[in-house]
């Protein structure tokens, strides 16, 4: 009896010691797998959101501050890195909504920038209103309000159905309302209508010009000597043009007589007094 009583007390130990062995060896194989393995995300619907990992959800995760004024998240980098850094598929990454207030606020306190869009090929900011201004820029003292630059496209563009495309607005005495500069060879102002006027110039001085003028209907002609008459070719006329005529060089007794538009066929002619000895040159300017 003592000795079956032995037996089976040493089979049961022999049991122990090879569950705890396999249990030991199933420990290490599970610490292995997981050292591979990345750990998943613990935090889930319903769950606490957990620092330094990944947290899965599914549905919207609502935060409410009821504090008048208050902060709902506050995200601080001690470094250079990103406070708040948000990804889309194709939807909105950012969205910021207001009743009365800024949808969305961007500050920066040295040379920073307040807000910074870029995109790869469409608009890097966008603004829009309804019934407001679509993108308003405020500089404080002499700093500017808005910029824009390109490398070979336009730095600014304004574009309206029924409204005014660019507008300029200054109350100074002494600064222009609209400024351009060119640095180069090219025009500092350019102004284009497909059936209106290119430019238009109104004011108690309409057009102040300091510099050469150079008009495309204006130019010389040639009289030949022993003619008493000649016509210039490719000249836009209309009804209410009118062509102005000088001699240019000294020839004694002639002079222009008349200058004769034919807007059906775009020319004029202009007739001398006499026939000169030696040719004569006109200078002629066509305004309306």
């Amino acid at each position: 009896m003592t000795d079956l009583a032995s037996t089976i007390t040493t089979r049961r130990r022999t049991r122990r010691q090879l569950l705890a062995g396999g249990t030991g060896a199933l420990a290490a194989a599970l610490t292995a797998e997981a050292l591979v393995r990345p750990a998943p995300a613990a935090a889930a619907n319903g769950d606490n959101v957990i620092l330094g990992q990944e947290n899965n959800e599914t549905t919207v995760t609502t935060i409410n501050n009821k504090t008048t004024g208050g902060t709902v998240l506050s995200c601080i980098v001690g470094g250079t890195g990103i406070a708040i850094e948000a990804d889309s598929g194709n939807g909105i990454a950012v969205r910021g909504e207001s009743e009365v207030g800024d949808g969305v606020q961007g500050v920066t306190f040295r040379n920073g920038r307040g807000v910074f869009g870029s995109s790869g090929g469409g608009d890097g900011v966008r603004g829009e209103s309804h019934s407001g201004v679509g993108v308003h820029g405020v500089g404080f003292a002499s700093a500017t309000g808005l910029v824009g630059s390109s490398g070979s496209g336009a730095g600014v563009a304004g574009f309206s159905n029924t409204g005014t495309a660019v507008l300029g607005l200054t109350s100074s005495a002494s600064q222009s309302a609209v400024s351009g500069q060119n640095l180069d060879a090219g025009p500092g102002v350019l102004g284009f209508s497909s059936k209106g006027t290119g430019v238009k110039a109104s004011g108690k001085t309409a057009l102040d010009v300091h510099g050469p003028a150079v008009f495309s209907r204006s130019g010389t002609l040639t009289v030949a000597a022993g003619q008493k008459s000649a016509t210039e070719h490719g000249v836009d006329l209309t009804g209410a043009s009118i062509v102005l005529v000088t001699v240019q060089n000294d020839v004694p007794g002639v002079a222009v007589r008349s200058a004769v538009p034919h807007v059906a066929s775009a020319s004029f002619t202009v007739h001398l007094t006499k026939a000169p000895t030696k040719a004569v040159t006109v200078g002629w300017f066509i305004v309306n």
